[in-house]
């Protein structure tokens, strides 16, 4: 008497931001994010590419799968790649899987950003590819950061000068940052480099109407009267 063969009862289930996958007892959860490739082998097993080497793949026979119910491997690779679309971002609240995508692509470009950071500061450790020493007891020094043209904002701009027997180095408006113009090397504010907050652009300048008004204050020879520090005493106009 030939006894049946009892398959393993599998069952995969959708469940947030992981896909449930319960055998024998035992539970294994997937995060989908983890997920690199869902595909067939042979023809009857599906093969979750998690990211960590061959010996770390799922493989799912589609006959041992009770829930859900498919008639193939092809079926059941497409039903888990389903389970993978349903919580994806299609409008009105972003689900949790796509909170954590969200927050692990900030998380790359938050690298990205900090690469480039060391890199523009990095920059200023070579040689740099202008100088001008044709001013007395003061000499300009410019890295680049794409092809090197002068009217182009990629420049970090270094001055030194000579102050009696001291020899100061100031960067432009006290960044190492490489977004000024050569050209205009001799018009910016220079300062000691800001190693906590580099200002990375000028400070704006004034209305025209402003500096109208103070100059017409200044030709007019009213004289401000000083206020008194007694709290007591009115202050009176006359």
């Amino acid at each position: 008497m030939t006894q049946a063969v009892v398959l393993p009862i599998t069952q995969i289930t959708n469940d947030g931001a992981v896909i449930r996958i319960e055998k024998n007892g035992k539970i294994l959860l997937v995060a989908k994010d983890q997920v690199k490739t869902i595909d067939t082998v042979h023809e009857n097993i599906v093969r979750i590419d998690i990211g960590e080497g061959p010996l770390k793949n799922i493989f799912l026979n589609y006959q041992e799968v009770s829930a859900p119910a498919v008639g193939s491997a092809n079926e059941l690779r497409d039903t888990i790649k389903a389970m993978m679309l349903t919580d994806a971002y299609l409008g009105g609240d972003a689900k949790e899987v796509t909170q954590v995508a969200i927050l692990n692509q900030v998380g790359q470009l938050t690298n990205v950003l900090v690469a480039m950071n060391l890199r523009q500061l990095d920059l200023t450790k070579d040689e740099p590819s202008r100088l001008d020493e044709s001013n007395p007891n003061m000499v300009y020094r410019g890295w680049h950061a794409a092809f090197g043209i002068p009217e182009q904002h990629e420049w970090a701009i270094e001055r030194i000068r000579q102050v009696n027997d001291e020899i100061i180095h100031e960067w432009a408006f006290g960044t190492k940052k490489a977004i000024y113009a050569w050209s205009e090397r001799a018009t910016f504010n220079y300062a000691p480099f800001d190693h906590n907050l580099p200002v990375e652009s000028p400070l704006p300048q004034p209305p025209a109407y402003v500096a109208d008004v103070t100059q017409d204050y200044a030709n007019s020879g009213i004289v401000p009267r000083p206020i008194t520090s007694d709290p007591s005493q009115p202050i009176t106009v006359d």
